[in-house]
């Protein structure tokens, strides 16, 4: 169900691109490379080695039609997919399905630098199992797939450019299967790109206007599942946060606010009765937003005040990605996370309470 979900993720992405094609420069990538699976845990070394992939991406050149898009200097949007090939077959050979942002670093020249930031869903891995324990890194055979990559262009001829990128790339399925220590690989690629025949519109270079400050109470609700041993039952899990937060550019919105956690895991490790204050926590956060027009990144961190778990540590973090809809609703879709090792999913939804 979360495959059919996404790939119609991805084909309303593709309209929405498609309709776009007279305004803006359409290209098209295909790289390939290869690097090493980073042993980042003892128990995964014997996965280690190198790896090799192949990308094909689609996708435009923004040209500042959008605010946010002259703020942050005309960036690259698009969809793209990926097939790579791993050492040990106990993992299986993955494929994944990602969109892309590849935001500026350079001015628009022969030679560009850009950061790209890809975020997507895998499927592929022969997940660990009873029969399969070489596999200590992945419990579950879909994935979710996110990379960063320093990426250079070369323009080779009218139409062409050479494509060269070095980055990390993560696999993790999120906790809600186990084992769950992911797949960290670092890599290099080369390609080329095709730019289609470019459209008439030119490129709209008006000054940004200067950012309103504002301020904004939030609250979200948010629903997870997780499990605590491999091979057991998985635990429902809740959250709830009500946050303070403060546009300060075009660019960040900071936020401070307090969570409550409704876990039942804990109970696992506590042997306690099934009553609400053993199954409880509380936190305080404090946070950065990037934002992009409706869309934002989320970072936080938290210093729980309440916490019956005795296997966390003192702090959690968060991290993922918002959408506001209509001024005022927010779908949201983040991490919540111990020391960057993921704790649960958070789907969850959120509402502006007020706004100045």
């Amino acid at each position: 169900m979360t495959k059919r979900y996404f790939f119609l993720l991805i084909f309303i992405s593709l309209i929405h691109i498609s309709t776009k094609a007279q305004r803006n420069n359409l290209f098209f990538d295909i790289t390939g490379g290869g690097g090493r699976l980073i042993p980042h845990h003892p128990e995964i070394r014997n996965l280690a080695g190198p790896v090799s992939f192949f990308n094909a991406r689609f996708g435009l050149k923004t040209l500042g039609q959008k605010e946010w898009q002259r703020v942050y200097k005309y960036p690259e949007i698009g969809i793209g997919f990926s097939h790579n090939y791993l050492t040990s077959k106990s993992l299986g050979d993955p494929t994944a399905v990602y969109s892309f942002l590849n935001l500026p670093l350079t001015p628009a020249s022969k030679l560009k630098l850009d950061l790209g930031v890809h975020l997507g869903f895998a499927w592929g891995f022969n997940p660990s199992t009873p029969q399969n324990q070489v596999n200590l890194a992945i419990g579950s055979a879909c994935t979710a797939y996110a990379s960063i990559n320093l990426n250079t262009s070369i323009k080779i001829g009218q139409n062409f450019d050479l494509l060269l990128s070095a980055g990390g790339y993560h696999y993790s399925n999120g906790n809600m299967n186990k084992p769950n220590k992911g797949i960290n690989m670092l890599g290099a690629e080369t390609g080329l790109r095709y730019m289609l025949p470019k459209s008439d519109t030119e490129l709209n270079t008006e000054p940004v206007d200067p950012i309103q400050k504002s301020s904004s109470v939030m609250v979200f609700g948010a629903w997870g599942w997780k499990k605590e041993v491999t091979y057991s039952l998985g635990f429902p899990i809740g959250s709830l946060n009500i946050g303070y937060y403060r546009t300060i550019s075009h660019k960040s919105r900071l936020s401070t606010g307090v969570d409550l956690f409704l876990d039942k895991g804990t109970l696992y490790y506590t042997q306690k009765e099934n009553l609400l204050k053993n199954k409880l926590a509380a936190g305080v956060f404090g946070g950065h937003e990037l934002t992009f027009s409706h869309l934002s990144i989320v970072t936080q961190i938290g210093i729980y005040v309440r916490n019956p778990n005795p296997t966390d540590p003192f702090h959690y973090e968060r991290l993922g990605i918002r959408y506001v809809i209509a001024k005022r609703i927010i779908p949201s879709l983040t991490l919540k996370a111990h020391e960057f090792k993921v704790d649960f999913v958070e789907w969850g939804l959120g509402f502006v309470l007020w706004k100045s």
